[in-house]
Formats: C-alpha cells, structure tokens, sequence
C-alpha cells in the first residue's frame, strides 16, 4: 500500500536556502527584471504622456473635442449626422449676441453662446481647467472664462457676483441694444484666446436664448466628433453624404489636418522602437536566469545524486525566479512610475506649455509591464530549468562551468593567446550571440536617438515653416476667428515698422475671400490628385460647377512684387514680373500636387459678387510658408495692383520682415512694444521659432535619451554578466593552465583579448548594421520631419564607444582579480 508524500515542503526549503546561498546571482537577476519593467514602463508612460500632452495643448486652444463643425444645420442633416457611422457625438450651439465695446470692456471682442448639455459636458468641459459653479440655467445667469473676467479687473471672482453689460441681438433681423445684470453662475480657465486673440465668448442659458428669439430646436453650429482621427478624409466624405445649402459649410475645427498616410511612418517608427524595447527587456532576464542556472549545475547534480526528480528541480529554479521576480516587479514598476512623473514634467517644462502637462499613468501601462517581465522570467526559466533537470547526475557532478564538446583544432600557429580568446568568445555560440545582440540592441538605439535629434536641423526647421525672420498677422483674418475682421494692420503701423532701424525689407500682404469657377479642363486633374492624396471619394465635375460648391471658395492674397521675386528661386519657378505686376497673371498653392498646367486661364470673383476677373497661372508652387489657410480650391496669388482692382479696400492680413540675425532682438523689443499687448495681432520671429526648436530638442534629449540610456545599460549589464560569471565558472579551468606554467600575465592578457573581442565585434555592428538602422529610422522621421537634415551622431558614439572599450576591457580583470583570491591548490581541489 502506497502512502501519499508531499514534498512540497523540502522543494520549498531548497529554494530558499539556494537563494540565499546566491546573492550575488539574486542581485543580477532582481536588476535585471527591475530594468526589464522599468524600461518598459518608462517608454510607454513617456511616450503617452508626450503625445497626451500635445494632443490636448492643441484641443484645449482649439476650446472643443469637436474635429468639425457645420453651419445651420438642418433638422434632415442633424438627423442624418446622428446616425452617421463615423461619428461619435454631435453637439449644438448657437450665438445669441454680442457685447457691446465700452471703455470698461476695452477692445474685447465678445459673443454670448448658448450650448446644448453635449456641447458642453462633451465637446467643451475636457477642455477646459479649474470649473467653478455651474453651467448658467437661469434666464440671467452666466458663465465666463477666468481671462475675461480678469480682464475686466475680476482677478476673485465670486458665485453669484452681479456683471452688468450692454449686449447686442438680432430679432427678425433687426439689431437692438439691451441692458441686463447678469448673475455669476461659474467660470473657468479657457484656452482658446491663445488662438483668437481678444475674441471669446460667455455661456448663456437656453431660457436666456429663447427668450431672445433664438429658436434652440435649429441650432446655428453643429460640432462634430468623429470615431476617428482622419479628419480631412472624413469631413470630405460627408460632404457628399449630406447636401449643403448655399453658404453652409462643413470644416475641419483646427487647420492641423492629418490623414491615415500621414501617420504610416510614426507607426512603423513606433513599432521598432517597442520591438527594440521588448526584445531588449527579454534578452536581459534570459541571459541572467540562462546563465545563474547553468552555474548550480553541480547543485543540482548532487541534488539528482540524492534521488530528486526531474520535474521537482524543475519546481525549484521556477520558484526561485518567481520569488525574485516577485520582488523586482515592483521595484521596477515604482522606478517606472517616479520616472513618468519627474523626467515627464522636466522635459515638458522646457516647452513652456500654458495647457499644461498630461501624465499618463494608465493602470494598463503598469499592468502590462508588470505581466511582460513576470512572463518572460517564467518563459526565461523553462529552458535553464530543463537543462538543470535533464542532466545526468554524473555529467553534472562533473561540470565546471562549461558545456561543450570538445573538438579537436588542427594548425600551424600554436596556442596564439589571441586565438585562445577568440575560440573562448565563441565557445558557447548562443551566449555571446546574446551579449552582442545586446549590446547592439542598447547602443543602436543609442545611435537612433542621437541621429534624430542631431538631424533635428535649427536652421532647416526655421526655413522650412518661415520665408521671412519676423511675421506680423492680423488675427482677426486667422482660420476659425470667430469674430468680425478688423483692420488691425493700418498703413500708419507699416511706416512705423519701417522707421525701425535695421530693418532691411518689409513686405505686406492683402487677404480676401474669392470665389473661383471650376472648369473642368483646368481643375479636374487637380481634383482627382486632391481626392487621391485626402483618400476620399472625388465630386463629379458637374457638383463642382454649382455655385457655394465644395470647390467654389479661395483665399485670394495680394503679394508684394519684390516678395514674389525674392520666393521665385526657393519655389524653383519664373515668375513674368511684368504680367503679375499688371494683374495678368495669378501665382496658385498647389499644396505640392499635380493636375495645374502654367498657362490656363481661369476665372475668380469675390465672395457674394457677381463680377469675375480672368487670370493665367503664371506660376505653380507649394506657398506654405507663408502661412495662409486653405479650401478645396488651391489659394490665389496676385500682385497688390491686382488685388485693388478685385476687391475695394482689402484689409491687410500679415507683414512679413527680414533684417540681419544680430538685430532680431531689438527688433523683435521694437515690435512687441509697437503691438502693444495687443492679442489679436501675432508676431511670429525665427528668434522665437529657433528657442522652440532648441527647447523640443532638450526635450526628445531628455525623453529619448532616458529610454536610451536604460537599453544601452541592459546590453552593459548583459556583458558584464556573461563575461563575470564565465571567468569565475572558468576558475577550475584557469587553474589547469597555471599549474601547467600559464603565467598571471598571459592570463590577463588573454582575457583583454575576448575583452577586446567582444568590443570590436560591438563596434563593427554599430558601425555597419547601426549605422544603417539610424538611417533607416531618420528616413522615417523625415517624411513627416521635412526639415531634418541627416547628421552622424561621431561624438556621442564615440564616447559610447570608448564606454564599451572600458567595460569590456575592465570587467574581465576584476573578474580574474576576484578569482585569484583563491590559491591554485584550492581552485584544483573543487573538482573533486
């Protein structure tokens, strides 16, 4: 009769005790799954925490979650928006009024809004910070941004505090003045005057709207949010499932558009870097567990001798990484966490971002890190394990250190130390494998980060988005100013910027809104392209032609002739300066796609007017840098003589200025004092363009380089284990060659050599396979980074190099120095 013997007990004090009979093991190990889950939860907290924050910088100065919005909709388009696959939520507003200017409200610009509840818990309260009190319910309630309010002198405000003020409405379309004392029902912090200037706007109630005829059931805007992220693609493929009226329009909420091709390279990038991240993580808790298991061999050699089973050695090495896992976990995880919430703040602080920094602590995040490094130490476990308990009892007894066939080496040259060294590198195949892959792993991605960021070209970056050194734009003409334009830009104000001293030219520029035939032997190849390059499904030519069509609508902008002469060499175009100057030709933003032929004439007439005007294309280019907006329609260039005869008194949109980079900072004093605080002019400068760029740099330092730095430590710490522990499990063959007449000497220099040899193959690979995945990954980032200019990172290598040398060289010789602490008697005696 067989009695049941649990063994559970014994299996759990051997582990013990074998962990504690470790340390020094235990240490390599927990340091290896503490790196493991802190890189891990260090690149992917960084890395959303990095995109969060950009993402809602832009959201919150657009002021909405909303992609799109559409004018007077319809109760037949709001119904069919509801039920539209691709969109999430629809919110509604409608503009009730306007505050009247007094010498109490200054210059501001503001309208009195009434949102629907998903307009405003959806779309609007994500977006703004520190709400206080309440959206307004009453008829004389109202809610104000916290700028407004401070504004007005209100820097504490109170619930429920009286504001008076004269607003304007429209009834029937006639205009009436009206006076009211409006009750405080909450305020908020709100971003969007970053964008429009001193234009905003005060929440009213629906019983306030009602009240002054505005029916809520037919809203005036309709926002919408889509299920994704490809704006441009969707908005056009709404345009053809619902039909817009004359004057509606259907546009993008912000002018950063972004299609699915767009983000194909930031993925591929992406995936890489986390291939990089995973595969780096795994080798390292591998190696460790690989090599600390091949090292109490003998133990469990004995233990076999003893009569221990197969499967309970088993047992035993997975208990002993899952109690060390157990403890590096979370240390990794804590090291993960405290890295999010200092490197993220510190690297954002040098972006200077008023919207504040998004730390994406996702449970997710820390979930996922913790069960990759607990699985790969399980997984990392398996084989060793298998290993420990498939060996016999006598080969493991036997064992000392090293388990390979012999194999005979036949040649001329003797027992070359070199040769000793290289035949010891490759002695075990899989393991130096590892430490090179390694070590190619940790300082590729070192070289990947420095390239991107020494590619990150200041002066390129400057070029490419500014043709001028300082842009001076009327805000109040920008896309999605909600208010009336102003003629913020005055001719008094150009002769003052030209009494600046250094200047060497000014240049202003008209904006107007016109209206452009389509005619399909001009367009229709430019249409087809346009549809081609958004993805999206392409009108017929017989939709273009209507009038208030998808394409019917342009930018038309007056240019200086000497402006238009200084851009002909970057643009790569002949401009007939004598045609333009006499309005005879007209310069089109092709946004960099085919289908416009130079030569074809076309016709265009301001917006709501019955009179055209026939212009050729003198000339085709890409006209981004000068920062207009877009339609459908490419956008129109003519001179200034022009541009008075198509529309009487244009106002003046922006003035662009070069002088000599030693002036830009009086200069840039002269016009911030000419601007006056004002926020509904902007001035743009390259001195301000080449800090931004200098501060994102510091940042991808700080961000990339930490990722980096916690690889290229993962590869170090992979040799140092591999080559420590080869030495002192090689001490029983050490001591055969010194007692056989090897000196200390030869055997220093032998191991400098597979030292030397583990860094010279390192060095190769960085040099040759590195070197080409650094392009690779710069020829990715320059498709959305166009002005990155390709630059090998020789310093920072080279110091990374040197590193490598040190280490490879070093490690081997304290290993040796620790090993012959022991004479070569004792040494001899432990293979008995």
């Amino acid at each position: 009769m067989m009695f049941p013997n649990s063994n559970k007990p014994i299996v759990k004090k051997l582990t013990s005790r074998s962990l504690k009979a470790n340390r020094t093991r235990n240490r390599f190990v927990i340091i290896a799954i503490v790196l493991t889950t802190w890189l891990i939860t260090s690149f992917f907290s960084i890395g959303l925490s990095n995109y969060k924050t950009f993402e809602m910088q832009q959201l919150k100065i657009n002021g909405t979650m909303a992609d799109a919005y559409l004018t007077s909709p319809s109760e037949q388009q709001l119904n069919k928006l509801k039920e539209h696959s691709c969109i999430k939520t629809i919110g509604l507003q409608s503009k009730v009024g306007d505050v009247v200017n007094t010498p109490e409200w200054g210059d501001l610009n503001l309208a009195l809004l009434w949102y629907d509840s998903t307009e405003w818990t959806e779309m609007r309260v994500p977006v703004i910070d520190g709400l206080k009190g309440k959206y307004p319910e009453k008829d004389n309630e109202i809610a104000v941004p916290l700028w407004i309010l401070q504004s007005l002198g209100i820097n504490d405000p109170q619930l429920g505090m009286s504001l008076p003020f004269t607003y304007s409405v429209s009834r029937d379309g006639v205009k009436s003045q009206e006076n009211n004392n409006f009750v405080l029902s909450g305020w908020f912090t709100d971003y969007s005057h970053v964008r429009t200037g001193n234009s905003g706007a005060m929440l009213v109630s629906g019983a306030f709207a009602t009240a002054h005829g505005v029916d809520l059931k037919n809203p005036k805007n309709a926002t919408i949010l889509f299920n994704e992220k490809n704006t441009d693609e969707l908005i056009s493929r709404l345009q053809q499932d619902i039909t817009l009226e004359k004057n509606q329009k259907l546009e993008p909420v912000s002018n950063q558009s972004s299609t699915s091709s767009d983000r194909t390279a930031t993925l591929i990038g992406y995936a890489g870097i986390i291939l990089f991240v995973m595969l780096s993580g795994y080798l390292l808790i591998y190696n460790v567990l690989y090599i600390s298991v091949s090292r109490d061999t003998r133990f469990y050699g004995l233990l076999r001798t003893l009569g221990t089973t197969q499967l309970q050695i088993k047992k035993i090495v997975r208990a002993q990484a899952s109690r060390l896992a157990l403890i590096a976990i979370p240390l990794g995880l804590a090291a993960g966490a405290v890295t999010s919430f200092v490197m993220v703040p510190l690297a954002m602080s040098t972006m200077d971002l008023d919207t504040g920094v998004v730390i994406s602590f996702h449970p997710l995040i820390f979930i996922g890190a913790a069960l990759f490094a607990w699985l790969t130490t399980m997984f990392s476990a398996i084989k060793p394990a298998s290993i420990a308990g498939k060996v016999s009892p006598i080969e493991a007894v036997r064992y000392t250190g090293t388990m390979v066939k012999a194999k005979t080496k036949r040649g001329t040259g003797g027992s070359k130390l070199h040769r000793l060294a290289w035949r010891n590198i490759f002695r075990v195949k899989k393991r130096a494998m590892v430490v090179f892959l390694s070590l190619f792993l940790g300082l590729t991605t070192f070289l990947v980060i420095n390239t991107l960021v020494l590619s990150m070209s200041t002066d390129h970056f400057i070029a490419e988005y500014m043709d001028n050194d300082f842009t001076l734009s009327n805000q109040t003409m920008s896309f999605g100013f909600e208010g009336e334009m102003k003629a913020k830009i005055t001719e008094d104000m150009i002769k003052e910027i030209q009494d600046i001293k250094g200047l060497k030219e000014v240049f202003k520029a008209y904006t107007g809104i016109g209206q452009i035939k389509y005619d399909p032997k001009v367009f229709s190849k430019y249409m087809d392209e346009f549809a081609k390059s958004y993805h999206t499904d392409r009108p017929t030519d017989e939709q273009l032609a209507v009038p208030q069509s998808l394409f019917s609508m342009t930018h038309v902008i007056g240019l200086d002739s000497a402006q238009v002469k200084k851009m002909e060499e970057k643009l790569e175009i002949t401009v007939d300066m004598e045609r333009f100057e006499k309005g005879e030709i007209a310069l089109l933003d092709n946004f960099s796609l085919s289908g416009l032929e130079i030569g074809d004439l076309f016709q265009i007439g301001p917006i709501n007017s019955e009179a055209t005007q026939s212009f050729d294309i003198g000339g085709l280019g890409d006209f981004s840098s000068l920062g207009s907006a877009h339609f459908v329609a490419p956008n129109v260039y003519i001179s200034h003589t022009a541009m008075e005869k198509f529309m009487k008194n244009p106002l003046i949109s922006k003035v662009y200025i070069n002088a000599d980079s030693e002036d830009w900072k009086q200069i840039t004093d002269q016009l911030e004092g000419l601007i006056g605080g004002d926020s509904e002019l902007k001035l743009e400068s390259k001195l301000y363009m080449e800090k931004f760029m200098e501060s994102a740099k510091l940042t991808f330092y700080i961000m990339g380089g930490g990722i980096a730095l916690i690889l290229a430590l993962i590869g170090i710490l992979n040799y140092v284990n591999i080559m420590y522990t080869g030495v002192v499990a090689r001490k029983l063959e050490f001591a055969v060659m010194e007692s056989i007449g090897m000196t200390s000497k030869q055997m220093r220099k032998l191991l400098l050599f597979e030292g030397a040899g583990y860094a010279i193959i390192s060095t190769l690979l960085i040099s040759t396979i590195g070197t080409l995945i650094s392009y690779g990954a710069y020829s990715l980032f320059s498709q959305e980074a166009t002005y990155a200019v390709f630059s090998f990172p020789t310093l920072p290598l080279s110091i990374a190099i040197v590193l490598v040398f040190v280490v490879c060289l070093s490690v081997p010789l304290i290993a040796y120095k620790q090993i012959k602490k022991d004479s070569i008697l004792e040494r001899l005696r432990q293979m008995e």
